[in-house]
């Protein structure tokens, strides 16, 4: 009965791992949800490491590979996502011969001059914030990303547009601020916010989507006016 149940089991573990590598936490976590036993469990992970079918240490090392030529995740969102997979924080330490310092800013600015693409006609101060905070998801250090955006030429060759198309712009622009205005308006008031300190909430929140502290300016005193 017990060669039979190790059998089941070996044959759960090795369907398991055609899908993809797994660790040796992710392993055991599954045989236990496959309700197999502690002793059947011991005895398939023995024979898994004696077969080479897990090694934390190979995974790790493939992991990073994969990373630096395809996913590209900051040391931090490696060292978050490596954790939850069980990798011990012994082997994380290999982290940085790894995947070193170097590396990680070559990754990084690939990622930052990448995305600048995506963020045309957007101000300067949108491609700072959203290059800022994409970066951050992607588990990159502050100042690394700090540094690197102080290097990007985010302005962008202005383009000579007609009467008609430099109104229509204005006009498009105004549209948007106003509906930005009215949004962020009905929700802080929505919170109990009066005043002084709405209009500090609607600045904050509009400067947030990149607009310019003057224009807020000017568009709640016109509100004022109204």
């Amino acid at each position: 009965m017990k060669v039979n149940q190790n059998q089941k089991a070996m044959d759960l573990a090795v369907k398991y791992l055609s899908f993809k590598a797994r660790t040796e936490s992710e392993m055991v976590e599954y045989l236990k949800k496959k309700n197999m036993e502690e002793e059947t469990i011991d005895h398939v992970m023995g024979k898994l490491r004696e077969y080479r079918y897990v090694n934390d240490e190979i995974y790790l090392k493939n992991y990073v590979e994969y990373n630096r030529q395809v996913t590209r995740y900051g040391s931090k969102r490696i060292r978050q996502d490596l954790g939850r997979r069980g990798i011990s924080d012994d082997l994380l330490l290999s982290l940085e011969d790894l995947f070193p310092r170097a590396e990680e800013l070559i990754c990084c600015e690939a990622l930052a001059e990448k995305n600048v693409e995506k963020l045309k006609g957007q101000t300067v101060q949108q491609k700072r914030k959203k290059l800022y905070d994409k970066l951050s998801r992607m588990g990159y250090p502050s100042d690394m990303i700090s540094g690197i955006i102080r290097t990007l030429d985010l302005e962008e060759a202005a383009i000579e547009l007609s009467e008609d198309e430099v109104a229509l712009k204005q006009m498009k622009e105004m549209d948007k601020l106003n509906r930005d205005y009215e949004k962020y308006e009905r929700t802080h008031k929505n919170k109990g916010y009066k005043g002084k300190d709405l209009e500090y909430r609607i600045t904050k929140s509009l400067m947030g989507r990149g607009y310019p502290y003057e224009t807020i300016k000017n568009k709640i005193a016109d509100m004022k006016e109204e």
